[in-house]
């Protein structure tokens, strides 16, 4: 079982580079920088959380490959890699440029971890955000394409969203840049199958995971993929201490991000009807008082579902679940201290103990 961790990518740029040195040092396979242009949350219901004080901003982020770059300098064994990106901000040519010099800043330790995109990161910018999947699927095959030119051979190609004439792609990579798909839906899965070397989910509950993963078994054939799941993680000493933590408002937006279908399974209507997560969701479109009557509406049932959350002794059963439904790799974003900043330090010890656990 490998363990992978969420990078920072808010200023100073320092942090970045002495954070990724630190949790190579304490073992993680991976670390994973965010590719945002804006945060989760309302401006002005983050300015009143403790965190304002040093980040004024929750949309204040660094370009993902230039803070992988800049890490790998301090750094050696550890793999770096998007957690994700997406086809809409980056032309596919300009795209695999990246990933490549990445691949050679890093020597051979990026991944490309792409999904189908968001909301809030198109659609405020001016960016036509339709045809997620379609898109995804025309720009992967065109980066293999391009991969797979010799030099000066030209590259004529037209697709749907993608045309090139005469054009050429001479940046080889050290290695085979390895590409993790965020991918939930069937389609996605099967262009994890054909394009993908890992798959990289948000948190789902264990027993929809081994659904996934046997389908994603089954596309692959005798094709390899690496299994992983990111985790947004609460961990607490107590029971009550969880429950205190996923009752505060800003944990519960997360949960306002499930897309609908999810309160239905449970027997909920979403608080915003029809809603399919952050393929929707854009944190400016709303304001404090907006988002707290929104989340004051999410029952605490649905809200268990957008994180694995428990004691150690409760994580440590998860994780055996979802090992047992196929995960291989997990990246966890501890996410229990934003619920309670005193929480800060033990959180960190436990997720220690928690990966002691699972390497002795």
């Amino acid at each position: 079982m490998r363990f992978g961790t969420v990078a920072p990518t808010f200023p100073p740029i320092s942090e970045v580079s002495k954070t990724a040195k630190r949790l190579e040092e304490k073992g993680y396979s991976s670390l994973w920088f965010a590719d945002h242009l804006m945060g989760w949350y309302p401006h002005d219901l983050w300015k009143e959380t403790v965190f304002a004080m040093k980040y004024p901003s929750c949309h204040m982020f660094y370009d993902a490959f230039c803070a992988i770059c800049y890490a790998s300098t301090s750094t050696e064994r550890i793999n770096l890699g998007t957690g994700v990106t997406e086809v809409f901000r980056r032309h596919p040519a300009v795209l695999l440029q990246q990933a490549v010099t990445a691949d050679h800043a890093t020597n051979g330790r990026f991944i490309l971890g792409i999904g189908a995109g968001e909301a809030e990161n198109t659609v405020p910018y001016g960016i036509e955000f339709k045809n997620h999947v379609s898109r995804l699927e025309e720009a992967l095959e065109l980066m293999k394409i391009m991969l797979e030119t010799d030099y000066g051979e030209t590259i004529n190609f037209e697709g749907r969203f993608y045309r090139f004439r005469n054009a050429v792609f001479d940046l080889k990579p050290i290695r085979k840049v390895p590409i993790w798909i965020g991918a939930h839906g069937d389609r996605m899965l099967k262009l994890t199958a054909k394009y993908g070397d890992g798959w990289l989910p948000t948190t789902i509950p264990p027993e929809e995971y081994a659904r996934k993963a046997e389908k994603l078994d089954q596309y692959a054939g005798d094709k390899t993929i690496e299994k992983a799941l990111f985790v947004s993680l609460v961990i607490d000493e107590s029971e009550k201490g969880v429950e205190n933590i996923l009752r505060q408002p800003i944990m519960k937006v997360h949960a306002l991000l499930l897309p609908s279908e999810y309160y239905r399974q449970l027997g909920y209507e979403h608080p915003l009807g029809k809603f399919y997560g952050l393929l929707d969701y854009i944190p400016t479109n709303y304001n404090k008082e907006e988002i707290l009557s929104l989340v004051e509406k999410i029952p605490d049932e649905v809200v268990r579902l957008a994180y694995v959350a428990g004691t150690l002794e409760e994580v440590i059963q998860k994780f055996d679940e979802y090992a047992r439904a196929g995960v291989e790799h997990f990246v966890i974003w501890n996410l229990t201290y934003f619920g309670d900043v005193t929480k800060l330090k033990t959180s960190y010890q436990l997720i220690d103990e928690l990966m002691t656990h699972f390497k002795s």
